[in-house]
């Protein structure tokens, strides 16, 4: 009886895996330099919802001023066990070379701690930083994030877990 079971298990999580595989649609890779002028870009993604209820959303919408210029609106939603973050950027780049350039701007997150709270503490940052754009398909960035405000709003939905400033280096993968 376990055998059986254990067989129609395997083959539905085969059959859910292949029909997801070959149910998704391909798009062209979309290049990360610098948008050329008035060009607009959008895009955006979510994660399920995991075990304990987490979800994380984010997008983004980037404008080509000129060749060697680009401004970028990112936005991430985020809920967590007790909260719930909206964090957003605005952000210049300027392209040094084709590949290499610099970032700065302002970053707002805001927290919604609970219902009795009348005021959601919110936190201001100040990012800066450089990246690379390695191929049309992946880039890779190293950033700087400054808390400019004294609002205490604490890391990964703590209020205990302090905010310091942030450096980070990460990258992105488009397929």
């Amino acid at each position: 009886m376990k055998t059986s079971s254990f067989k129609i298990l395997v083959s539905t999580y085969l059959f859910i895996s292949v029909s997801t595989m070959f149910g998704q649609t391909t798009e062209d890779p979309v290049s990360t330099n610098a948008l050329p002028l008035s060009k607009l870009s959008i895009s955006g993604n979510a994660y399920p919802v995991t075990a304990i209820g987490d979800v994380h959303k984010s997008f983004l919408v980037g404008y080509g001023i000129s060749n060697g210029l680009q401004m970028e609106l990112h936005g991430f939603y985020d809920t967590y066990l007790q909260t719930e973050r909206f964090r957003t950027n605005l952000l210049g780049k300027v392209y040094l070379t084709e590949k290499l350039y610099l970032l700065s701007g302002l970053e707002v997150e805001v927290a919604t701690e609970s219902q009795e709270l009348m005021e959601a503490p919110y936190r201001l940052g100040f990012v800066a930083g450089t990246g690379y754009d390695i191929s049309d398909n992946f880039m890779v960035e190293m950033k700087s994030n400054v808390q400019l405000n004294k609002d205490a709003i604490g890391a990964f939905g703590e209020k205990l877990i302090e905010m310091p400033a942030v450096h980070t280096i990460g990258g992105k993968w488009r397929f």
